[in-house]
């Protein structure tokens, strides 16, 4: 009999593994919110009080470090600008770098001690240096962020340290979390790094996220611990070419934050795929073309986006088309003319425009002689 029962408990586990992990409940956190995200799409794959307004820590970081990247992209910043220590950063407290007043790191070193070590000091040198002041790079934060449709989100400082009205949200963290990976995946090269040393081996940093070590397929990204805010974290991983974001606010000690965050994560990748159902420049059609120089469109999808599943549906997705009838000339490529609705197991997934895959000039004057003509000797 005992031997039967260990039979069955092995079958149970390798069982367990072909199986999607249940959904979390409340009950499954202490945090006081909680997201899930797939990063491509943004489409939520699981929510706990996402929209409450909330202190969120070091995590207020991102959004420094979003600007700074856009900044780089536009070439206003290169990694060797020199970022300058000042006595408001140096009294900062709390996570350090330990840079000095008056002394120049390059914008290199500047993000490694920002996503490494959550550098205070580092935050408030770069805020100074790109904006003047910190109150002004506050102002672009917020500026950014309402950009973003971060709508329950007030930045106060560029730390993360506890104020009043200093809050986000999950879903906002997410959404910002969202831009930074899929617009500037370079980030991620820095939040990966376990352990780093500055100033010529003299200044360690090690890396407190700690799922880097416990979940294999973490890419990042921030934690943040203060008094108001506990114990917060956003986590990014990459799996089967699918980015998830776990956004925890609020858990009650470091081992919840991760738990939680690693609970998420594993629930969405035994649960969910990103398929590709469409491809690129496929062709879904022809429309007729009222008045142009061509009597017919080709219609093409252009672009699209992969689109996130369940596992169990993954075999069940229908792609439907509708097409305008006789649309007007002239017609430009890339011209909206019908939508794709995708859909899995019968329920609706998205939709997906169709377009005019070339220009269709207007009839001109002679062109409508020779088409009249042709058409009354057709036999």
């Amino acid at each position: 009999m005992k031997k039967l029962t260990s039979v069955l408990l092995v079958l149970t586990i390798l069982l367990s593994g072909f199986c999607a992990t249940a959904a979390p409940t409340a009950e499954d956190f202490t945090a006081k919110s909680a997201i899930l995200m797939e990063a491509s799409t943004g489409k939520i794959l699981y929510e706990y009080n996402k929209d409450e307004k909330l202190a969120m820590a070091s995590i207020t970081k991102l959004m420094p470090l979003l600007i700074t990247m856009e900044k780089l992209d536009a070439g206003e910043l290169t990694l060797d600008t020199p970022i300058t220590g000042s006595p408001k950063a140096k009294e900062a407290g709390g996570s350090t770098i330990f840079l000095d007043v008056g002394e120049k790191m390059a914008l290199n070193d500047i993000i490694k001690g920002i996503c490494i070590a959550s550098g205070n000091d580092a935050t408030i040198a770069l805020a100074e240096t790109l904006a003047g002041s910190e109150n002004d790079f506050v102002a672009l934060m917020n500026q950014r962020a309402l950009e973003l449709g971060m709508t329950n989100t007030n930045y106060v400082n560029v730390t993360g340290l506890d104020a009043d009205y200093h809050y986000s949200s999950a879903y906002d963290c997410a959404l910002l979390a969202k831009e930074i990976i899929t617009k500037h995946p370079e980030v991620l090269n820095y939040t990966t790094i376990r352990e780093e040393w500055l100033r010529g081996n003299r200044t360690q940093l090690i890396n407190t996220n700690r799922l880097l070590s416990t979940y294999q397929y973490t890419t990042g990204l921030k934690t943040g611990t203060e008094t108001n805010a506990k114990y917060c974290v956003v986590a990014t991983a990459k799996k089967d070419n699918m980015d998830l974001i776990a956004v925890i606010l609020g858990a009650e000690d470091t081992n919840a934050r991760f738990a939680e965050a690693k609970m998420l994560l594993q629930y969405g990748y035994s649960s969910y795929e990103l398929s590709h159902p469409v491809e690129d420049n496929e062709l879904v059609g022809t429309v007729t073309v009222n008045k142009g120089a061509k009597d017919t469109v080709n219609a093409i999808i252009k672009n699209p986006s992969g689109v996130v599943v369940p596992k169990t549906y993954s075999d069940n997705i229908k792609k439907e088309v509708t097409l305008f009838k006789d649309v007007p000339a002239p017609i430009k490529a890339g011209d909206i003319i019908g939508e794709m609705v995708i859909s899995a197991a019968g329920e609706p997934i998205t939709t997906i425009p169709v377009v005019a895959a070339e220009d269709v000039n207007k009839l001109n004057f002679w062109q409508a002689i020779w088409k009249i003509f042709t058409s009354l000797f057709q036999f």
